[in-house]
């Protein structure tokens, strides 16, 4: 069932594919010999691939909100936008510093300072979540002075995701795994520190 799930909404193109070559292989069959059969069959495989595409098109599996969800933090990340970046973050997050308010400061200050272009994701479903692995490349923000270390130019991050209750999927913790493990609160100790106000 997990295949044909996974072929139906998530892949229909294999499928649609599939259903072409019957189609055309039926058809052909039919045409040559006059089989109703096979008539019927290149019949079957349009309403069928039509089919398909009605319901790819009007269900969103979960796997789809979630590269959703990762395509909006990488695309903030490489323009700067923290709010973009910080809505995708969980209420429920937990890491390092607890709370979200703790990690949306460190994105606040990050993307003040760096940007970052981030590798297609590895994904691996659990029960009810996710985790995600990525590679993230970072480099100074435009205008900024600062000189990162050498381990910050590619990091691999682990993510936990988890759908909310409005069924958004959103980051539920964060951990840099390679070239050392770190949580993002530890990894903003290289963030230059806030001005002292006067």
């Amino acid at each position: 069932m997990g295949l044909i799930r996974y072929l139906i909404f998530e892949n229909p193109t294999t499928l649609w594919v599939l259903l072409v070559i019957a189609a055309v292989a039926c058809g052909t069959i039919w045409r040559r010999t006059g089989s109703r059969g096979c008539r019927a069959a290149a019949v079957a495989c349009v309403a069928a691939g039509v089919l398909v595409g009605i319901l790819a098109w009007a269900v969103e599996t979960d796997r789809e909100r979630l590269y959703r969800t990762l395509k909006t933090m990488n695309d903030a990340m490489a323009a700067g936008h923290a709010e973009m970046f910080i809505e995708r973050i969980s209420p429920l997050y937990q890491s390092g510093a607890p709370g979200k308010a703790a990690l949306a400061d460190v994105v606040r200050r990050g993307l003040t300072h760096v940007r970052a272009d981030a590798d297609m994701p590895t994904i691996a479903f659990g029960s009810g979540d996710a985790v995600v692995t990525q590679v993230c490349r970072f480099y100074p923000a435009p205008g900024s002075k600062m000189m990162l270390p050498p381990e910050a130019h590619r990091v691999v991050w682990e993510g936990v995701f988890a759908p909310d209750p409005d069924g958004e999927w959103r980051l539920r913790s964060a951990t840099a795994i390679s070239p050392r493990r770190l949580t993002p609160e530890q990894a903003a100790r290289y963030l230059p520190r806030k001005p002292k106000r006067q």
